[in-house]
């Protein structure tokens, strides 16, 4: 398989996915009011079906490239992004809280006084490390499609929130904010 049918075969496959989860993300949310255990498994396969397109985009099917100039900026960046990551779900707990199952209420300690959604931030910091560590312009695809899909999401789950904590959620939302920015007090 060449570099560039290897890219399209992954990408396609993150786009499908990623289409279907937002829908369904949605679906359930609206019906159930929080998400399946079969919700919950797609909620974490499509950033599978993510790490697979950006590794593909990385790394090609030749396997592991070798560090570019830039990998003194990149591998910080990663590191903080995989401890943002970790911390942001370790405040909910346990995995079933993390995908948005019996939730303690509003978080909004935390990394949550700062970001609505650090979790992102912290994935997005790991992405943007790893494509500078191993320089390619093509995995700024993978960047661009991390920038997207986490925007869908985003909006799912805010919409959810909405209807779940009403005024309370739409004051949070208007001091933090959705990924980076200004907190106001």
């Amino acid at each position: 398989m060449t570099y560039l049918q290897a890219a399209l075969a992954s990408g396609g496959i993150f786009l499908v996915f990623s289409a279907f989860s937002l829908w369904y993300l949605r679906r359930e949310y609206r019906r159930r009011g929080k998400l399946g255990w079969f919700g919950s498994l797609i909620h974490v396969l499509v950033y599978a079906a993510h790490g697979m397109f950006c590794g593909v985009l990385l790394f090609g099917p030749q396997g592991i490239a070798v560090l570019s100039p830039l990998a003194w900026i990149g591998i910080p960046l990663m590191v903080l992004g995989v401890g943002i990551t970790i911390y942001a779900m370790d405040l909910f707990r346990t995995f079933s809280r993390w995908v948005g199952n019996r939730t303690p209420g509003l978080q909004t300690g935390g990394l949550y006084r700062y970001s609505r959604n650090p979790q992102f931030v912290g994935y997005g910091l790991l992405i943007l490390g790893c494509v500078l560590a191993w320089w390619n312009a093509w995995a700024w695809l993978g960047m661009l499609s991390y920038c997207i899909l986490v925007y869908g999401v985003a909006r799912v789950e805010e919409e959810h929130l909405t209807r779940v904590y009403g005024e309370t959620y739409r004051e949070y939302c208007a001091r933090v904010p959705r990924f980076l920015g200004k907190v106001q007090k």
